[in-house]
């Protein structure tokens, strides 16, 4: 009988053992579920304290910025995360991760800085700040301001082809020799843009090149079109004019948005036989707009379906329009 008391306690000790070791696996599982590969929260402080690093540049020079990925967002409110399309990490292939080097960024590139933690999940990369791209002007000059361009692409993924169209259409852009400006490109890994990461974008430009806060332009085309209203309507007071391209409908209607962004210069365009974002819900935009006494031109493209961005891009009376506007004229 004490034999058996005996082993009956050392069944309890090691049954006891187990579940405990098992408690603690599992909260080492939520740990990784929860943790994302950056891991500093995200403040204005941080911009301003030197926590971004940038390359050297020259004139003419394109870059890549990988220093605000250090920096962790609280997802905002209303947003939706990348599992309401199921979406699948797709900047864990090298050859499409953002963050690379690759495919040919060379000496232009600086190494995100990253205090990897053991709970890190990358597929919670797109809770970190955006990577981006910019081209700096041919006729640079330390000792003058430039008008910024902020482009948001379109998509909710993306690979080598994506990057590649989006390389072309930045040399596309309409680029006036008596006016030019500074042009950057974040890459987005959630399904919608985020305005918090673009404000802090915005703020670490201007505190490494010499950018004129009057002549902040936003513009995008398709999820980036809606992005432009998504964005404009939590920084109104940072655009001089805005240009959203084929506005998506999805995952939201953008037609709540109109009374935050009436006060801002806006051009819209949408085609009037796209399959892919609602021209009807544009047109809705346009008349709420209107409305609200919103200083909007609308143009459809006739037939062009989901495209046409590069001609709209390239159109110097477009791009001059877009320019026209400084902040204290609004």
């Amino acid at each position: 009988m004490i034999r058996m008391s005996i082993y009956f306690l050392l069944f309890l000790i090691f049954f006891n053992a187990c579940k405990e070791e098992i408690e603690i696996a599992e909260v080492q599982q939520e740990q990784i579920v929860l943790c994302s590969p950056c891991e500093i929260e995200a403040s204005q402080d941080q911009i301003n304290s030197g926590t971004t690093i940038w390359p050297d540049f020259t004139a003419g020079g394109l870059i890549k910025i990988n220093s605000l990925t250090q920096l962790n967002y609280e997802q905002p409110i209303g947003a939706y995360p990348n599992s309401h399309w199921n979406i699948k990490p797709w900047w864990k292939n090298r050859k499409l991760d953002p963050w690379s080097e690759y495919p040919y960024w060379g000496d232009n590139y600086i190494t995100p800085n990253h205090n990897f933690k053991n709970c890190v999940n990358d597929n919670l990369r797109w809770m970190c700040g955006y990577s981006y791209s910019l081209k700096v002007p041919e006729t640079y000059n330390e000792n003058k301001s430039y008008p910024l361009i902020v482009f948001l692409h379109g998509g909710i993924n993306s690979d080598q082809n994506t990057f590649a169209y989006y390389d072309r259409l930045r040399d596309n852009f309409y680029n006036p020799e008596n006016d030019p400006y500074i042009y950057a490109a974040p890459i987005k890994l959630e399904i919608d843009w985020d305005p918090n990461k673009i404000r802090d974008l915005i703020e670490d430009i201007k505190k490494n090149i010499n950018v004129d806060p009057k002549r902040i332009y936003l513009t995008g085309l398709s999820m980036g079109g809606r992005g432009t209203f998504i964005v404009a309507s939590k920084l109104s007071e940072t655009f001089a004019a805005i240009m959203p391209l084929s506005p998506h409908h999805g995952p939201y209607s953008y037609l709540s948005l109109a009374e935050s962004v009436k006060r801002i210069p806006i051009w819209m365009s949408h085609s009037d036989v796209d399959r892919i974002s609602s021209y009807d819900m544009a047109k809705q935009m346009e008349k709420r707009l209107l409305d609200l006494d919103a200083n909007i031109l609308f143009r459809t493209e006739i037939g062009v379906g989901h495209s046409g961005w590069e001609r709209i891009y390239s159109d110097s009376y477009v791009i001059n329009w877009l320019l026209s506007w400084r902040k204290e004229n609004n």
